[in-house]
């Protein structure tokens, strides 16, 4: 028996090959037929190690700066993607479900985001003892520039939004941790090749995360 065989059960081997198959033959595949949209549920519905590890590919993690705010966390999400995501963990939700909603749900998307963490040299929020701080929300996400470029060329996001990150502990009022910043892309107007998301922070940092479109559902 080989060692691949012996570290994988026959289920997972198989289901690692037809991955990278898949991926390599239909990355970044718009509309979704219904045959992808079965992909990804059947990979969204394990909800386990192997649904973790395929997910991992669209996500770039950061070691924390020496000062200034912390961006920890790079991702990119594809329509194929977005559906592994959305049928993860739903019960009573099957493959007919799946393909009917989606294949109506065109303007499922290509998304972009950034998760910015507060470190002690970057704090612009007021501590949790400050007056009516339950009721005020800061946009210090705003003085962050991301944008997502290839072959040089910077591409207009459909929409940007971003949201604070809480932190909940034995606090009854949850403390503002970070923020995190998604853009929105037309899938059809990216092409399937290398990509990077850029990251300017207030302070001068310079943060980026490639990503080979090609070789990604």
């Amino acid at each position: 028996m080989s060692l691949l065989r012996k570290l994988f059960p026959l289920g997972a081997v198989t289901f690692l090959a037809l991955a990278g198959i898949a991926a390599q033959t239909l990355a970044l595949s718009y509309p979704l037929s219904s045959t992808a949209i079965r992909d990804a549920y059947f990979i969204g519905n394990r909800n386990d190690e192997q649904t973790a590890e395929f997910l991992s590919q669209y996500i770039r993690w950061f070691p924390a700066p020496k000062s200034g705010p912390y961006i920890r966390e790079i991702g990119i999400d594809t329509p194929f993607s977005e559906v592994v995501k959305r049928t993860q963990g739903r019960p009573n939700f099957y493959a007919p479900d799946a393909v009917q909603e989606f294949q109506k749900q065109r303007a499922v998307a290509l998304r972009v985001h950034v998760d910015i963490f507060l470190t002690p040299s970057y704090s612009p929020v007021p501590p949790a003892s400050a007056p009516e701080y339950d009721q005020w929300v800061p946009d210090f996400w705003n003085d962050f520039k991301v944008t997502l470029v290839q072959d040089g060329v910077e591409i207009p996001a459909e929409s940007i939004r971003g949201g604070p990150i809480y932190s909940y502990g034995y606090d009854p009022i949850p403390l503002i941790t970070g923020a995190r910043i998604e853009l929105t892309y037309n899938p059809e107007k990216i092409d399937p090749e290398l990509a990077q998301v850029v990251v300017l922070t207030p302070d001068g940092q310079t943060i980026e995360a490639s990503f080979n479109l090609a070789k990604l559902r």
